[in-house]
């Protein structure tokens, strides 16, 4: 697997190469990130994947989303464990997530995603 570099923005960077791609832990982290933050039927060749985050951005509907995150994360590739997901969704229904991973190289992390306002 092959995955590019991500800006603060989320997008993926370009310019320098193969230095914009990254490789072990780093790579599993920011797959598993873009696929958290892809919404369900947004990409033309993978029309099921993603997460159906207009429905979901709702006060009550809160443990569903987490529980959509964990399913997500726990399918991304070089993920072998999903642990303390937690979500804070503000007025704005903007949607603050954490989540901590453990990789097939037996590393743990935590990965914090925050809305870019």
């Amino acid at each position: 697997m092959s995955f590019r570099n991500l800006d603060g923005n989320h997008d993926w960077t370009f310019g320098i190469g193969k230095n914009n791609y990254v490789e072990g832990d780093l790579e599993i982290l920011l797959n598993a990130k873009t696929r958290v933050l892809s919404f369900l039927g947004d990409c033309f060749f993978a029309p099921n994947e993603g997460i159906d985050w207009w429905n979901l951005l709702e006060y009550n509907k809160q443990a569903q989303a987490e529980n959509d995150v964990m399913a997500t994360v726990a399918q991304t590739e070089g993920v072998v464990e999903v642990s303390d997901t937690d979500s804070i969704l503000n007025s704005r229904r903007q949607l603050n997530l954490s989540y901590g991973i453990k990789t097939v190289n037996g590393n743990s992390y935590k990965q914090n995603i925050t809305p870019i306002v």
